[in-house]
Order: C-alpha cells, then structure tokens, then sequence
C-alpha cells in the first residue's frame, strides 16, 4: 500500500459513453496518454503513466469518474512514459503480451503482479461488453494495442504518435534492448493492414492528438512507410551504406520541417528533428540492410 499525496494532475475526457483519456498530463511531464474504459462492473486502466504519482492519479480518477473498482491495468508496451506508474495497480491484475512480459526491464518485479499474459489475442467479456487485446509489435517487441469494439476506439500505444509530438513521426528506436535492435517496419505494415479491416472510428496514439479519420491516417501513414522501404530498398541494393544514404524529401517530412521551423528556439527544434529522424533513417536501415545480409 502507498501513502502518497496525489496531485490534481490527470483530467480524464470522455471520448465515448464507456471510455475516457488524458491527454494533458503528457504536455507536462514525460508520459503517454491514458486512460480507461469501463465494462459496467469495473474499468480497465489503460497505460499508466510515467511516474507512480500519475498511475496513483490515474486510478483514483478512474474510480470517482465511473464509480466502479479498477480490475485491470493493460501495458501497450515495456517502457516506462507508459508502465513508470505500474506499482500504482499492485492490487489489480495485469495484462500485457507474452513478449511484452519477457522483455519487460529485470528490476521491474512483475512477481507481486496478478498477472494474464497473452500470446496474440486477448478477451475479456463482460455481459453484452468486450475488450480485445492484439498484439501487433512494430513499435517494441512486445506491442500490443487495446480495441473496444462497442464504441470502435482502438487504444494503439506508441505504433502512432501524432502531432504535436516528435511532428508526427513513428518512433522505432526501441524494439528491444538485449540484445539493441531498432524498430520492425514489415510489423506496421502487418499492423496497418489489421487495422483497416477493423470497424475503427477512433484511434488514440500513445502521444499527440486523438486520430478521428482513421482511414485516411492510415493510409497516409501506410504511404510513408512504403516511401521509405522504397527509398532504402533501392540505396541498399546500390551497395551505399548508412552513411551515404539521405533521406528522401517526402510530404510527412517536410511538414515536420515546417513545424519545426515554426517554433522557438527554432534551431533547437530543427536540431532535434535533425536527430530524430537519423534514428529513423537508422532503424529502416539496420532492417532492410539485415534481410539483404541474411539472404547472401
């Protein structure tokens, strides 16, 4: 049990009649968006923030705003602006992808957990109301993301991230730490292309504004994926290795560049977005240059 005094931090929206989300608490303190949603006898925290302080927040705003107990915490993914808060849901149970569990950080104790764990798919059914948990990767080894079929809102971790977080790009730096291995792009196409078969009205990102024309997100994000596999296909087929290869100006890109050119100090932003997308450049890279390596 923790005695700790909370603050006002977390402000819970309702986007739908079963779910609310925070998206405040991200602009002031190094956190993912969270949430909840609510199965009639009790809610499902989604994410919990970066700091215990905010999962503390979390969970007691979840509980006055639907007046129900909190059962559930579900991790998107292990790192920690989404599971910094967990030891807030010591007496809820758990719920993360299998490879979600095996890649979570060794000094994180998931023994004093009640813990479901799940290979690919999830379900938890209560009378006429559902919850599916998919796991998808891309972003991280274990991602996985949350879908409330009743009200169509896809919960999708950090597989997108909006503006006005790093501009709009995907982050794929992180995938896996031991051994260090930069993000899977074939594992958001894979993701892309569930998500579009899916009766989808609403994605929340695990950064930036709420999505509310899903398709054409989508797709656009789908096209800049192909843009750049295209781009670093052709540069590693020509023998050019990661030095030698810029990347492309594409409409995703030079947006980002106005935004960053925008802002004040605009040098610091240009800077970080100078660097933010050579982890970029890194990740499609070390992905496509491996598959080329595997094949001679």
């Amino acid at each position: 049990m923790y005695f700790l005094i909370v603050s006002e931090m977390v402000k819970l929206e309702k986007i739908s009649d079963h779910i609310v989300i925070d998206t405040e608490t991200q602009s002031m303190s190094r956190s993912s968006i969270i949430g909840g949603i609510s199965l009639g006898k009790y809610s499902i925290a989604i994410e919990s923030g970066s700091t215990l302080e905010i999962g503390m927040d979390l969970k007691l705003k979840l509980r006055d705003f639907f007046n129900l107990p909190v059962k559930y915490l579900f991790l998107t993914h292990t790192h920690n602006d989404h599971r910094g808060g967990m030891d807030a849901f010591s007496d809820e149970t758990l719920i993360m992808s299998e490879k979600c569990k095996e890649n979570m950080p060794k000094r994180i104790r998931l023994s004093k957990f009640s813990l479901e764990a799940f290979e690919e798919k999830h379900i938890i059914q209560e009378n006429e109301l559902s919850m599916e948990f998919l796991k998808v990767a891309g972003h991280s080894i274990g991602s996985s993301v949350a879908y409330f079929p009743s009200e169509k809102v896809l919960f999708a971790g950090d597989l997108f991230i909006t503006e006005p977080i790093n501009f709009g790009l995907p982050f794929m730096s992180f995938y896996q730490n031991k051994p260090k291995r930069t993000g899977n792009p074939e594992e958001y196409f894979a993701a892309f292309e569930l998500f579009k078969s899916m009766d989808i009205d609403v994605i929340v990102p695990g950064h930036g504004q709420i999505i509310n024309n899903p398709q054409e997100y989508l797709d656009k994000q789908t096209a800049f994926f192909n843009g750049l596999k295209t781009h670093f296909v052709a540069e590693i087929k020509r023998g050019n290795n990661l030095e030698e290869i810029e990347m492309p100006s594409m409409e995703l890109i030079v947006h980002a560049y106005k935004i960053a050119e925008s802002r004040k100090p605009k040098s610091k932003h240009v800077r970080f977005l100078d660097h933010y997308l050579e982890v970029l450049k890194t990740s499609f890279y070390n992905y496509y240059s491996g598959i080329f390596h595997n094949l001679d």
